[in-house]
């Protein structure tokens, strides 16, 4: 095999791996949950992992992702910013 082709094959491994993580991060954490205990009921050796176990007892909530959880975080603080010119 040529090295294109192995390089090309690490390349959409490495993408594929990118996109999950970005998945990952931005699901709900009702789908999180959800996820983590099917995955628990498929293998006995994941159903061991402590963070799989965690995972899947945590609350919604801040930190967690959103899960529209209702709670009314602190509103922005207004930044001034102050335009000056300078002197040529």
């Amino acid at each position: 095999m040529t090295p294109a082709p192995l390089e090309a094959l690490l390349v959409y491994a490495v993408v594929m791996g990118c996109a999950l993580y970005c998945l990952w991060a931005f699901l709900p954490a009702s789908l999180k949950r959800r996820a983590a205990s099917r995955l628990m009921r498929l293998s006995p050796r994941l159903a061991g992992s402590r963070r799989l176990q965690n995972l899947a007892r945590a609350p919604g909530g801040c930190g967690s992702s959103c899960d529209n959880c209702g709670s009314r975080a602190a509103p922005p603080r207004e930044h001034r910013v102050q335009m000056v010119r300078r002197r040529p």
